[in-house]
């Protein structure tokens, strides 16, 4: 007997001393208040002392970086515990191993705080973490913070995805779940104490009951249990659920298998080898989309990956060791920013990374150090590490550490063809009448991707003429070179076109469209000039609104910077790169010609910016001081702020920088006197992470700014209140996100006519808006996300082009009647705070408001939804008082469905409550193609009723429903979860689509339907289905994910044999399965086996090349594994 078996060549995560360090640094600036998540007491007499109002449950942290998406995590995982049970033992145990292998995990330190006034933080970083892990010991009830820990669990579970994975330390899950033990007595002492109404005691089991049916570690039942070695186990399946890779490709790609299956087989894909390769070729024949689409197909088999974009032009920028810090931030899942050079960063990737097994794509490298920089020793790297180079250089991979390189191939006619049409005719092929021009375009882009899709956007909706005129130039151009094909596109620009071009090619990839669209003069209708260079395909605006460009075309635009100049930096219109920038100001003192200028702090160099560095600037539009870094150090923010406060050393410098647009200053120096700039034409002023107040002596100054568009006061820490904001009428763009001490907005916010977008989102101390809101008659986005704003000002009604309102994670209880009547809004989503917010009335008028399409309300007491308008797409409504369906069956524009509603602890037939059908309406909505239902209520489905012909995926939560709908052969995904009622499955061979199949807590059903010609089923999971007898015979060839979890009746495993395409198969809880019979496929690389007692036999391993992790624990009886492990 033993208690666990791991396969050796399973991955291991490694004891990282350094990452504790790095952790308990991280705390420390979380409680200086950067970051104000912090612990709690144990004591709930303690964490009852304060204000109610100190209580609230949320107080969300603020992303650090300027650009960072104010959806991101701060923690990776949360771990509930009752202190006095199993602080000092397993959680530190536990906790040590999480933060040693790069998991940023939340466990709190009893001498932080107590009392009510960090409760609230404590909510919110469960809200933060991505994985939630209750540690249930014995007295875990009797604490009422770690049940009102798990009631949010448990919410932001059915919300937001969240993941929970418990473990029952001291106590059965059966205890937990039924409340019986110490659990019972808990519950008896909180009613006796009456401090806690009915309906949060019933919140509090039914959570405990919910979580007691997951997936779970039972320690109390392991034999010899070693806490310790748990502990690291335990680490390890939190490191795989964490894991996510995936590389957005164009949705113009066109399949290229010739080379990925090449490369595949060159990379040892499905293999132990440690692989180092490298893809070579020109400029734009589309090595970095065949890398991408190769590092998504290993992905899956990795825990630890990196992607490094764009090396080349990176390492120019902020250095190579900047890279390096993302490169070891990455794989350890840990933020890293203690890399200062080089040298230092390559020893630390050998020291932080050695031996782990990592998937690394480095993209576009043009030296070769820089592989040796960011890889290293080949005897560095973990067995069975990939690591793929793209680069135009085929010189830096003729070097011992890489083992083969591929030189990708120009794309074939015909796959040339298919890209080309995608472009120019939105289509697949030519239009009828432009079969011969295509050719000619064939043969002129010679299978460059990027030629093709230039010049196709080039010529889509011209007439032939323009096609005749354009094929003549490219024809004419003897040997041309990629930039000479693409140069054609540029001179077909406009003087405007061109002149934001060379803007976007020079400096703004990266940036959000809807502010650089500010940086031109209105005059030249920037925006328009936009969407012809979107249209031509020399520019593209991402899924995050951010403007995007290939680095051909960037380094087209920057050469035609270089030739104006004749190569001389001091005559050049853009200087882009920070080092040259400073030699500009060092050697030359500026020149009118420079237009476009960005500076840093330079360690080595120490260089201090003067007066005379800007006298000669009198034509710059653009002006960038970059803080490279924002953890700096007490030093090192000094020599920041003294490098920059002494700009100028007269009395009268009003006139510096008499054309400055734009001005982005982050951790400006609050002594800087802003004034000494010629501020009269900015309109993008960005100051954010500095350190100013509200008293700064720069707001007055600034008042000289009438034309500004942008200002961007992201994360100013220190910021309590806003400046007045009378003098910036034309003001459109307002960023406060994640001013963590900001308490009020000034009123004269309200005089701004023009303002569009209103960013307060992780303003954790902001309970307000200004009463006359309503005033900002031009806006269109408002975000008061993660603040504490309870009350909306009734004037919000008065917001008529308002089109989208974020308002999730705020403790609010009412929406003004006259929100819903705003006839411009799009989208509204509300998440109450609580977990039953107060009565909610959803207005009559709303249906009048024909441009809604998503809404999205949660956590409110429901009880009737009136008719909706027909715009609305998606619709996600979530209560616990609502009895019956509502009408719908107007919203034929529906995509997405979720409705639940009922709640759980009500009894249908013993509370004499009517028994409601799916409703027939539900099969009319033709558009529909996401259907979630989770309704106590529903009991029955007409024999008759279809499902939409589009749906997708089906989710039912209907424990009182006793048999399915007509399921519709488009449908992909099905989930059937504590459907108790639900007696037969019926007939899925219709079901022709169906990939995911999940099937949880089904109580009556017998038998599964025949899934044999379920050709496209990739994962199978069968979960506390206690009747059921066995797994159907014939499994499908398509399987890939085979999970079956707490099968009591399970005795007999089928013969996976022939199954060539299964990657994964978990067994857990099978308590009287005896043996799995035949062989496993090779293709297997996942086995998991968990609390099997009678499991007595398992296939021989040994041929099972490919098998990469074996985990078997709690199988009491399995004494022996036949065979050697591979």
């Amino acid at each position: 007997m033993f208690e666990y078996f791991w396969l050796p060549c399973m991955v291991t995560v490694a004891a990282v001393a350094l990452s504790a360090i790095l952790f308990i640094e991280f705390l420390k600036k979380k409680r200086a208040g950067q970051i104000a998540v912090e612990g709690r007491a144990d004591s709930d007499s303690a964490r009852n002392k304060g204000t109610t109002e100190s209580a609230d449950p949320t107080s969300t942290s603020p992303p650090l970086n300027e650009t960072a998406t104010s959806s991101g995590y701060d923690y990776e995982v949360f771990l509930s515990f009752r202190g006095p049970d199993t602080r000092s033992g397993f959680t530190d145990f536990l906790y040590t191993s999480l933060v040693d292998a790069g998991i940023r995990a939340f466990k709190d330190d009893e001498d932080l705080r107590v009392g009510e006034e960090f409760a609230s933080e404590l909510l919110q970083a469960i809200k933060q973490s991505k994985i939630s892990i209750p540690i249930f010991s014995k007295g875990y009830a009797s604490s009422v913070w770690c049940l009102k820990e798990l009631a949010q669990m448990v919410e932001c579970k059915k919300t937001g995805g969240q993941k929970i994975m418990p473990i029952f330390y001291d106590v059965a899950p059966s205890e937990v779940r039924r409340q019986i033990g110490g659990y019972g007595e808990a519950f008896r002492s909180h009613v006796n104490k009456k401090r806690y109404d009915e309906e949060t005691m019933r919140e509090w089991k039914a959570a405990l009951e919910e979580v007691s049916f997951l997936n779970g570690w039972d320690l109390q039942s392991m034999p010899n249990r070693k806490e310790g070695e748990f502990a690291r186990k335990f680490t390890q399946k939190v490191f795989s659920e964490l894991k996510k890779a995936y590389l957005a490709v164009s949705a113009c790609f066109v399949s290229v298998d010739n080379h990925a299956n090449a490369i595949m087989k060159m990379v040892g894909a499905g293999t132990s080898e440690t692989k180092i390769i490298g893809i070579h070729g020109m400029g734009g024949i589309g090595k970095t989309t065949i890398a991408k689409v190769i590092y998504n197909k290993l992905s899956h088999d990795f825990e630890n990956f990196c992607f490094l974009p764009d090396i080349r032009e990176r390492s120019k920028g902020k250095g190579i060791q900047c890279l390096q810090n993302q490169l070891v931030s990455d794989i350890l899942k840990v933020q890293f920013m203690n890399i200062k050079d080089t040298d230092q960063g390559t020893q630390t990737i050998k020291d932080r990374l050695f031996n782990k097994r990592v998937l690394i794509l480095l993209d576009d490298v043009e030296e070769g150090n820089h592989i040796d920089a960011l890889v290293g020793k080949r005897d560095w790297l973990g067995k069975g590490s990939k690591i793929i180079i793209t680069t135009r250089n085929k010189d830096i991979l003729e070097v011992p550490e890489v083992d083969c390189s591929y030189e990708l191939s120009c794309m074939n006619p015909d796959q040339s063809l298919q890209l080309f049409s995608k472009h120019a005719f939105r289509k697949d092929y030519p239009l009828d009448g432009y079969i011969d021009q295509s050719k000619r375009v064939i043969a002129i882009a010679g299978g460059l991707p990027l030629t093709l899709e230039v010049i196709g956007s080039l010529l889509c909706r011209t007439k032939k003429e323009k096609w005749d005129l354009t094929l003549g130039k490219l024809e004419n151009v003897p040997h041309a070179t990629v930039q000479s094909k693409l140069r054609i596109s540029y001179d077909a620009l406009d003087i405007r076109q061109q002149h934001i071009f060379l803007d976007v090619a020079c400096l703004l990839i990266g940036y959000d469209k809807d502010i650089v669209v500010h940086f031109w003069d209105e005059s030249k209708y920037p925006e328009d000039a936009m969407e012809v260079l979107q249209n031509m395909c020399l520019i593209k605006i991402a899924e995050d609104n951010k403007v995007w460009m290939h680095d051909q075309l960037r380094d087209l635009g920057r050469d035609i910077v270089r030739q104006e100049s004749a190569m001389k930096i001091k005559k050049q219109s853009r200087v882009w790169d920070p080092n040259e920038g400073l030699d500009l100001l060092r050697k030359y003192k500026g020149n009118k010609e420079v237009e476009v200028l960005r500076l840093k702090l330079d360690h080595q160099r120490q260089y201090r910016f003067t007066y005379e560095d800007f006298e000669n600037l009198s034509n710059l539009r653009f002006l960038e001081l970059d803080c490279p870094k924002e953890d700096f150090r007490a030093e090192e923010r000094l020599l920041w702020h003294e490098s920059t406060s002494n700009v100028l050393s007269t009395n009268d410098n009003s006139n510096l920088l008499p054309q400055l647009r734009w001005l982005s200053w982050c951790d400006i120096p609050p002594t800087f006197n802003i004034a000494n700039f010629s501020m009269e034409d900015v309109v993008i002023l960005n100051i954010s992470r500095s350190e100013i107040t509200h008293d700064w002596k720069g707001w007055s100054h600034m008042k000289a700014i009438k034309n500004l568009k942008v200002m961007n006061l992201r994360c100013c820490s220190y910021l309590e209140r806003t400046p007045i904001f009378s003098a910036h009428a034309n003001l459109e763009r307002l960023i406060l996100n994640g001013c963590s001490e900001l308490v009020e907005i000034d009123g004269s916010i309200c005089q701004l006519k023009c303002l569009t977008c209103l960013d307060v989102r992780f303003c954790q101390n902001l309970r307000r808006l200004p009463n006359e809101l309503g005033n900002l008659e031009s806006l269109i986005e408002l975000d008061i996300a993660f603040t504490r704003i309870g009350e909306l000002p009734d004037s919000m009604g008065n917001l008529k082009n308002l089109k989208m309102l974020e308002m999730a994670f705020i403790p609010i209880s009412k929406i003004p009647d006259a929100l819903w009547t705003i006839e411009k809004l799009e989208e509204i989503d509300v998440v109450n705070r609580g977990f039953d917010g107060g009565h909610l009335n959803i207005d009559n008028c709303i249906y009048r408001n024909q441009s809604l399409k998503i809404l999205r309300l949660m956590s409110f007491q429901i009880y009737a939804v009136p008719k909706l308008p027909e715009s609305l797409i998606r619709l996600e409504l979530h209560t616990l008082h609502m009895k019956m369906f509502p009408d719908l069956s107007n919203l034929t524009n529906l995509t997405k469905l979720d409705l639940v509603f009922g709640r759980p602890d009500d009894d249908v037939k013993s509370n004499g409550l009517v028994e409601y059908p799916i409703p027939r309406w539900i099969g009319n909505l033709t558009k529909l193609e996401s259907l979630r239902l989770d309704c106590l209520y529903v009991t029955t489905s007409p024999t008759d009723i279809s499902l939409p012909p589009q749906l997708k995926s089906l989710n039912l939560k209907c424990p009182n429903l006793r048999h399915l709908p007509r399921l519709s052969s488009s449908l992909s995904s099905l989930n059937l979860y504590e459907c108790y009622s639900l007696c037969s499955m019926g007939d899925l061979s219709d079901l022709e689509n169906l990939q995911e199949l999940e099937l949880e807590n089904l109580q009556q059903v017998e038998k599964l339907p025949d899934l044999s010609n379920s050709n496209k089923l990739r994962s199978l999971r069968v979960r506390c289905c206690g009747n059921l007898i066995e797994i159907p015979g014939e499994l499908p060839q398509s399987l890939e994910k085979l999970g079956i979890d707490s099968w009591r009746s399970l005795r007999k495993f089928p013969n996976l044999s022939s199954l060539m395409g299964l990657r994964e198969v978990s067994i857990d809880g099978c308590d009287n399965l005896v043996e799995i019979e035949g062989e496993l496929p090779q293709s297997l690389k996942t086995l998991k086996i968990y609390s099997c007692e009678s499991l007595r036999k398992l296939p021989n391993l040994s041929s099972l090349m490919g098998l990469r992790e074996v985990s078997i624990g709690l199988c009491g009886n399995l004494v022996n594994i036949h065979g050697e492990l591979p």
